[in-house]
């Protein structure tokens, strides 16, 4: 075989490769998200358990871990399913992989979790944080998913994707904080400032979805919950974000708030699937195209070239060169013809991967200002004891007094880390 045609084809077996790989991963992030939402709930109904005096909530827990447990089941086998050795290597690939064996360690210590909850040995802060862990493991893989593929629009559904499942997050976390309001009859005034971080967290996320996915998509994302479900839980809300410290909330509404999120996150959820099924078609179609490309070459017999052929190909290769300078600089005339030559489809790949970079580019900015915005806040929560909610708003407000955008905010800050203070109380 030509080294050209060699090489050209070498270029559309690693697309086939990298589009064999990401329908893979999209099988991966279909049972990675369910055992997500199953854990959102579990580490709700922890809090409703660990907050009440009481072991009303006991019977629920032990359901909900059995059915965690059966999502579980299916993920562990889907990963199974991943030849890690025969994945492409690559700085992203490596990351990617590294969440999951963070994430197998994170299911191993499950159990261990469970036992500290089912036995009162922990807090219900601690429990949610070590839930709220767990899940975000399992969430990073999405992030390293979406910043690894090369595809332009599985990219764009990926990072919509990566942002529905961090507003869910945000969704769960305050299921889980109203719910250890409500069942132990009080909420502190720090939690209500955290309340509100995550109420309005979620809804960030939920706009930069709406414009990265179809239009079905976003619709059914803005009429989440159904109205009468909404009313209620903005009723809910207003309750918890009002109540004075000396307030006594009262526990019977525990059952209804628990209610009234599940009903957001089973919405958000229903979203999730669809936009994770459309992850999985889009691969699909993308690895059959590519399939079908390196067929018609294999099929063009453009391998048993002619001597005649390879000279029309050094035509081609200096023609744009030609054309540039003008008139002036003839081109010697080919006798055979016009006939389609291999340098026309190397050139044809060539734009198409230009395009598809310049594309990618594009779809990525978001996906790397949100990692740079994570950063900066997790730097200040390291070295000055903030929580998250403080955190973004620090970096809100300097965006703010100095006309600045976040992103350029959060990378200021990451560029002069060793000059930030530290909190030595």
């Amino acid at each position: 075989m030509d080294r050209t045609l060699r090489w050209l084809r070498a270029s559309r077996q690693a697309m086939v490769a990298e589009l064999r790989q990401l329908v893979q991963t999209s099988r991966l992030l279909h049972t990675a998200t369910a055992l997500v939402h199953q854990l959102q709930r579990e580490r709700g109904l922890s809090n409703l358990y660990l907050g009440s005096p009481t072991d009303a909530w006991l019977a629920p827990l032990t359901q909900q871990t059995v059915t965690t447990d059966r999502e579980q089941k299916d993920f562990a086998a889907e990963l199974d399913a991943i030849d890690s050795s025969a994945t492409t290597p690559g700085l992203q690939r490596a990351r990617l992989l590294t969440d999951i064996a963070l994430v197998h360690q994170g299911l191993q210590a499950l159990p261990w979790l469970r036992e500290q909850v089912l036995q009162r040995r922990c807090s219900a802060r601690w429990a949610t944080q070590a839930y709220i862990r767990l899940i975000q493991t399992l969430l990073s893989m999405v992030f390293e998913a979406a910043d690894a593929a090369q595809d332009p629009d599985i990219s764009r559904c990926l990072v919509a994707l990566f942002h529905l499942a961090q507003g869910k997050e945000f969704a769960g976390q305050e299921r889980a904080a109203g719910a250890l309001a409500f069942a132990r009859g009080t909420i502190a005034a720090d939690e209500q400032q955290h309340l509100q971080h995550l109420i309005d967290a979620q809804q960030r996320s939920i706009e930069v979805v709406t414009t990265l996915t179809s239009n079905d998509l976003a619709d059914a994302l803005t009429s989440l919950p159904e109205a009468t479900e909404l009313a209620r839980l903005e009723r809910f809300r207003r309750h918890l974000l009002s109540a004075g410290a000396a307030v006594r909330l009262d526990s019977s509404c525990s059952a209804a708030w628990f209610a009234a999120c599940t009903a957001r996150l089973d919405g958000l959820r229903r979203v999730e699937e669809q936009l994770v099924e459309e992850l999985r078609a889009l691969s699909e179609h993308k690895l059959q195209l590519a399939k079908r490309s390196l067929a018609e070459l294999d099929r063009g017999d453009l391998d048993l070239r002619s001597s005649e052929d390879a000279w029309r190909d050094a035509a081609a290769f200096f023609a744009a060169e030609i054309e540039a300078a003008g008139p002036a600089a003839r081109a010697p005339s080919w006798p055979h013809g016009s006939i389609a030559c291999v340098l026309q489809v190397i050139e044809a790949q060539s734009r198409q991967l230009q395009q598809v970079t310049a594309e990618l580019e594009r779809v990525r900015a978001n996906l790397q200002e949100r990692r740079l915005i994570e950063r900066a806040k997790g730097l200040l929560m390291a070295r000055q004891g903030l929580s998250e909610a403080d955190a973004h708003r620090r970096l809100r407000q300097q965006a703010m007094n100095q006309g600045r955008r976040l992103v350029d905010v959060a990378q200021a800050l990451l560029s002069t880390a060793e000059l930030l203070p530290t909190d030595r109380s």
